[in-house]
C-alpha cells in the first residue's frame, strides 16, 4: 500500500499513471483477471496505439513499485490491486499543490476559477462542504 507520508509518495509517469486507471477501472467493475489482454479488449480507444510490449512493460513497473501484485493464471500474468485510487489521488493533488504552488491553495483554487475550471456551482458545493465539516 501507499505510504501516508509525501517522503515515501511513488508519483507515477503519466504512461504508467494511464494503465493504473484502467486497471483500478476493471477491479471497480469487478473484473477478477486483469491482464494486458483485458484492457486491450475493455479500453481499445485508451491503449490501442500502444504495442502489446509497451503494457506489459507498464504493468511490471506497477508491479515494481508495489501498485499491483501478478499473479500466474495459466499462462497469463493477472493483476491484483494493491493501492487505493483514492488515495493515491489525494496524494498526487498534495504533491502538485505543493510542488506547483508552493503550498499555496488558494492560488490553485483562485488559478482554476479563472480558468473556467471551477464553475461557481463548484464553489457553493465547496462552500456547502466546507461549512458541513466545521458543524
Amino acid at each position: 500500500m501507499l505510504q501516508p507520508t509525501k517522503k515515501n509518495f511513488t508519483k507515477l509517469p503519466e504512461s504508467e499513471l494511464q494503465i493504473m486507471q484502467l486497471i483500478w477501472d476493471l477491479d471497480k467493475q469487478g473484473v477478477k483477471d486483469i491482464h494486458a489482454g483485458a484492457l486491450f479488449a475493455a479500453f481499445p480507444d485508451e491503449i490501442g496505439h500502444l504495442a502489446l510490449t509497451t503494457v506489459l512493460t507498464l504493468i511490471t513497473r506497477l508491479q515494481n513499485k508495489g501498485f499491483i501484485r501478478l499473479e500466474k493464471h495459466g499462462r497469463t500474468n493477472c493483476a491484483t490491486v494493491l493501492a487505493d485510487e483514492t488515495e493515491y489521488k489525494r496524494k498526487a493533488a498534495a504533491d502538485f499543490v505543493a510542488t506547483v504552488y508552493k503550498n499555496n491553495t488558494k492560488g490553485l483554487i483562485c488559478a482554476l476559477f479563472d480558468d473556467g475550471i471551477l464553475s461557481k456551482e463548484d464553489i457553493s458545493e465547496l462552500r456547502r462542504e466546507i461549512e458541513n465539516d466545521s458543524n
